[in-house]
């Protein structure tokens, strides 16, 4: 399995991962000029994309969703209830493009496994997902909380794509509105530095997983405090960056390094 974050902020979230002969995308978050250039970047052809795997509905996950999949007749995977509430910003999906799911009820596409899974966040219906070929992916961003349901289904995997948002007190310290800080730290918000590394302490198996570290605030983060937050915290566990698992922070408008699992 390959797996490369292409962007990853609140200015637009979109991730690559490929197995075998299947090809897809997690979100499409940025233009659809600028995913293709992005995909262009790691040698990648946006015609070759079998598809796009949608988290929820805000425009840094599915600005560029619906004009890709006209473009290039690409299949788009979302619930129901997300892609209702996604239609004024991707506007209409062919009908023979459309495949809805259920949270928590996997399925196959291709040659990967899907495992969609309900998160907690101010949208209707959000999903992370656990993908699956030969290695195991899991993808939790753009919730306030992992529960036990969806720490149970991260168990295990090789590389973890985790929600880093925000320093919390940069964020109370911050500019933004009490009502925003608020809505950030909810159980429908975003996880923060803390968060990620409390939810990595249960999950990390001391077998060179690989975690990467996104979905960062520009205002209420920064990669270097996400990073050595994270660290030290596995560390007072004796889990050991470089030893026991290999981290990085994805860069906000430019791809991360290509892993192959």
């Amino acid at each position: 399995m390959k797996f490369c974050s292409l962007s990853s902020s609140s200015s637009g979230n979109c991730q690559y991962l490929e197995y075998n002969n299947t090809k897809i995308l997690i979100d499409a978050g940025k233009s659809g000029k600028q995913i293709e250039k992005l995909l262009d970047s790691i040698d990648v052809d946006i015609k070759d994309i079998d598809a796009i795997f949608l988290t929820h509905e805000h425009l840094d996950h599915v600005k560029g969703a619906g004009v890709l999949s006209r473009r290039h007749n690409l299949k788009v995977f979302t619930t129901q209830e997300s892609y209702q509430a996604m239609q004024k910003i991707t506007k209409d999906i062919k009908s023979e493009n459309l495949y809805f799911f259920e949270n928590d009820r996997s399925f196959t596409f291709k040659d990967l496994y899907i495992e969609p899974i309900k998160s907690f966040h101010d949208c209707v219906d959000g999903s992370c997902y656990n993908i699956i070929g030969d290695k195991k992916i899991s993808l939790v961003t753009d919730t306030g909380i992992v529960d036990q349901n969806i720490l149970e289904k991260m168990k295990d995997s090789n590389l973890y794509y985790i929600e880093a948002n925000h320093d919390k007190d940069m964020l109370i310290n911050g500019i933004y509105p009490w009502s925003t800080k608020q809505r950030i730290m909810s159980n429908f918000g975003h996880l923060s530095n803390d968060n990620a590394a409390e939810i990595l302490k249960k999950l990390l198996n001391k077998k060179n997983e690989i975690v990467m570290l996104a979905h960062l605030s520009k205002d209420n983060n920064d990669p270097k405090l996400a990073a050595r937050t994270i660290r030290d915290s596995l560390d007072e566990n004796n889990i050991k960056e470089g030893i026991d698992y290999i981290m990085e922070v994805s860069p906000k408008d430019a791809t991360s390094k290509m892993y192959e699992l």
